[in-house]
């Protein structure tokens, strides 16, 4: 049986896309999609659409431990799966290392695995109001084969698992409070649609009442 990577397209497109003027931003994009960094912005981007700290504590706190799991899960399959990374398989000649060289097992993408977390949790939660982390989850996954750390086939393996883990920690967090804040979103937004309203931007949408 071939090796994982035999027909990996890694190579052409690794070599397509170099330009001095995407070092910089793909640096960055890799930075962004580290599991710190994601968090970080998780925190500020929910932040930025909840108008109560226990809101803002009920949608962070899953997508927290998703994250967590993440990391967690992606050193097991690293270590069963044992691919190794594109460096070491061509070696310095062919591979133009944008960041730290990386030679211990790839796949899957521990970055495109996290970025994969975020992007389907924060879909889950907040709907069209957050489109613009599935350009990041693309660019960022894309950023980890232009600084040569990882196969194609990583950064899918790790977009899929991440967003089983966003949507697994979602659907966990409203399965375990019926009542809570995700669920009262999800109704929220569900109701809207079907009466053919949109929710505005930065607004939370109204948490129904008791009596």
């Amino acid at each position: 049986m071939p090796p994982l990577y035999a027909h990996d397209p890694f190579l052409a497109l690794h070599q397509a896309m170099q330009s001095r003027w995407l070092d910089l931003p793909a640096a960055l994009l890799s930075t962004a999609c580290e599991g710190w960094a994601l968090a970080l912005l998780g925190l500020v981007s929910f932040g930025s659409l909840e108008r109560h700290a226990k809101n803002l504590a009920a949608a962070f706190l899953p997508f927290a431990l998703a994250l967590i799991a993440s990391g967690a899960l992606v050193q097991e399959v690293k270590d069963l799966v044992a691919t190794p990374r594109p460096l070491a398989v061509y070696g310095p000649e062919q591979v133009r290392v944008g960041l730290e060289p990386l030679y211990m097992f790839g796949f899957p993408s521990g970055h495109s695995s996290a970025v994969g977390t975020f992007a389907a949790y924060a879909a889950l939660v907040y709907g069209r109001r957050v489109r613009w982390v599935i350009a990041l989850m693309v660019l960022g996954g894309l950023s980890r084969v232009y600084v040569g750390a990882h196969w194609v086939a990583d950064v899918v393996g790790g977009w899929a698992l991440g967003a089983l883990l966003g949507i697994l920690a979602y659907a966990l967090a409203v399965w375990a409070s019926p009542g809570g804040h995700l669920a009262v979103l999800r109704r929220t937004y569900a109701r809207k649609a079907g009466d053919g309203q949109r929710v505005p931007a930065g607004a939370a949408p109204e948490v129904p009442r008791g009596p």
